[in-house]
């Protein structure tokens, strides 16, 4: 198999002077519209979680996804994703999750793109965001079995940000054509500073979070034609033909 990398982020940093920063009109504006617009499909998120994703052709390009999805119906999802939980977070993904009943029923060609869950449910790579000052007690009550139900589905993820050496969104605008993000699969995979990380900004521990799950979060042997990157090492990726205008798929 031919290998591609991902395209390195340039270094264009947001300027201290504007990071985070709104002008004074453009705030006040905003303010005074809000109560006269409709956010219904913003108010439909019910779901908050916190998980890793990795480019399946550069797998030392890894990034952590704050994940905000609402329900379609009982078979689909779709998420928002962002690069932290904060006010000032960007929206550097979407990622749609369908039951498995729906992916099996998709051609195979399609299913190349789709990464299962089984894994990341498991292992504790995957956790529900909690309020400040919820007990773990509390949170492990709710997480269990939400997480048992994403266990037997599959993800799709659009990255619409570029992720530079260090795992982060860092450029100042998000550059070039999407990328298809897919999950971790097995032991071994995910950069344990980028784990580390993680951890630290949930205030939370995957093994422990591991060790809770035994038994009482299992999934399905993911169907045939998921994570493709794992089980036949084929990268499926969009890729930028520069002056030629042309964005290709190709593995």
């Amino acid at each position: 198999m031919e290998e591609y990398t991902t395209m390195p982020v340039p270094p264009t940093h947001e300027a201290d002077e504007t990071k985070g920063q709104i002008s004074s009109g453009t705030a006040v504006l905003s303010t005074a519209a809000m109560p006269l617009q409709s956010f219904n499909p913003l108010a439909n998120i019910c779901e908050a979680f916190c998980g890793l994703h990795l480019y399946p052709n550069d797998k030392k390009r890894q990034v952590i996804s704050y994940h905000y999805c609402s329900m379609l119906d009982a078979d689909r999802r779709q998420c928002l994703i962002y690069d932290s939980n904060t006010k000032d977070a960007k929206l550097i993904a979407v990622e749609y999750i369908i039951s498995q009943k729906l992916f099996e029923s998709l051609d195979e060609n399609e299913k190349k793109f789709w990464h299962s869950h089984k894994y990341e449910c498991e292992s504790g790579l995957l956790v529900q965001i909690a309020k400040t000052g919820v007990p773990e007690m509390v949170v492990e009550t709710a997480e269990i079995p939400s997480l048992q139900h994403l266990c037997n589905t599959y993800g799709k993820t659009h990255q619409l940000w570029p992720v530079d050496d260090e795992g982060n969104c860092s450029s100042k605008v998000p550059y070039g054509p999407p990328q298809i993000l897919a999950s971790f699969t097995a032991d071994g995979q995910v950069l344990p500073e980028l784990l580390e990380k993680r951890d630290k900004a949930m205030r939370i521990s995957t093994e422990t979070k591991r060790k809770e799950r035994e038994g009482r979060v299992q999934g399905n042997a993911p169907v045939e034609g998921a994570d493709q990157w794992f089980t036949k090492g084929l990268a499926w990726q969009i890729y930028d033909q520069g002056e030629r205008g042309v964005v290709e798929a190709r593995q």
